[in-house]
């Protein structure tokens, strides 16, 4: 495990809830950042973990493909019905017709939005990951074979088919075709293998001469395209991100062996577990700051709002904490058992 990445995942995930959180005439605001990061390091650690049994002929599909579902399907299915529970009295024909294509995880290729964010919102991004799953071992095939020209070739040809893509694109819901649509997020996907693969190539590049400073300033790069999005979101979506996200993970990739302060800081034992629930909060955080704010505003209840937000906050990890503990764990456990009776 590479701590400082797995920590990071908490730091992309915060930048998630605070876009989805809303409260004393403060609106939350999208970032594209988030699930980027999600995604590229879907990319990287699947490499990571399966690519080497790819590349020398023990892989299994089927084993891998349920490990993975195992992974993320039962918090998805808990979490859905979470959201029946607490919305059953208010849901329309469409909110019950669209609960089909989530629970089968293809909401994200219906281009309409009651159905692609339907249900716990969040899980078209699980939607996405299906695909991604799928086409992995037929990717890594060729990506893991790759020299450093033929990784820049790549490089440059997905960042040509995505810039055409873009500049041709004439539709009103950009939300949908450059922040769902399982196709062009796939290219985040590609790239967290890319990352990998130059990885691999060159795991001991040298250690950066001013590592503190460069992480700062990575981090100030992220905190910039993260203000500047709105200006022009059309590219931020993914082209701009890009161009700072990849260098960071490179980055703190090295920072796990030889990094500055903000790796040292990531590789505490508190941040690597809070990286670790990121998944869990990623699924649960609508549905608290929902049942939390709507009850908060039936009491008129009235808090500051960084008061509220720090409540909310504990509370989404406190609930991501148990309910991986107590049920998602478990149900994992006992699903996986079946795959260790059977080696």
């Amino acid at each position: 495990m590479i701590e400082t990445l797995q920590s990071l995942r908490i730091v992309f995930a915060l930048t998630v809830m605070l876009a989805h959180f809303s409260y004393a005439g403060i609106e939350g605001r999208s970032t594209g950042v988030g699930p980027m990061y999600f995604m590229l390091m879907t990319g990287l650690v699947m490499s990571r973990s399966y690519g080497h049994k790819i590349l020398d002929g023990s892989f299994s599909f089927a084993q891998y493909l349920y490990r993975r579902l195992c992974k993320f399907y039962p918090l998805h299915l808990v979490c859905l019905l979470a959201v029946i529970v607490i919305r059953y009295k208010t849901m329309t024909s469409t909110d019950w017709l669209a609960l089909i294509p989530n629970v089968l995880l293809i909401q994200s290729w219906i281009p309409v939005e009651a159905f692609y964010f339907s249900g716990n919102a969040v899980s078209w991004y699980l939607s996405d990951l299906i695909l991604f799953l799928l086409l992995f071992p037929m990717f890594y095939r060729a990506i893991g074979r790759m020299n450093g020209l033929q990784l820049l070739g790549l490089t440059l040809g997905m960042l040509v088919v995505y810039v055409v893509f873009v500049a041709l694109l004439q539709v009103d819901d950009l939300n949908y075709w450059l922040y769902v649509f399982p196709p062009v997020r796939l290219m985040d996907f590609l790239w967290g293998m890319v990352i990998w693969r130059c990885y691999e190539l060159h795991p001991s590049c040298g250690r950066l001469r001013w590592p503190t400073a460069v992480e700062l300033l990575l981090a100030v790069a992220v905190v910039a395209t993260i203000i500047t999005y709105p200006i022009h979101e059309k590219w931020h979506v993914a082209l701009i991100h890009w161009f700072i996200m990849i260098p960071l993970m490179l980055v703190f990739m090295q920072g796990d062996r030889y990094g500055g302060w903000i790796s040292r800081f990531l590789k505490t034992r508190t941040m690597v577990w809070l990286g670790a629930l990121t998944l869990d909060t990623y699924l649960l955080h609508q549905l608290v700051f929902a049942v939390i704010l709507n009850n908060a505003d039936k009491q008129d209840i009235h808090v500051p709002y960084l008061l509220m937000l720090a409540f909310c906050l504990m509370v989404v990890i406190l609930l991501s904490y148990l309910t991986h503990r107590w049920i998602v764990a478990p149900i994992q456990q006992h699903l996986l058992s079946y795959t260790n009776k059977k080696k």
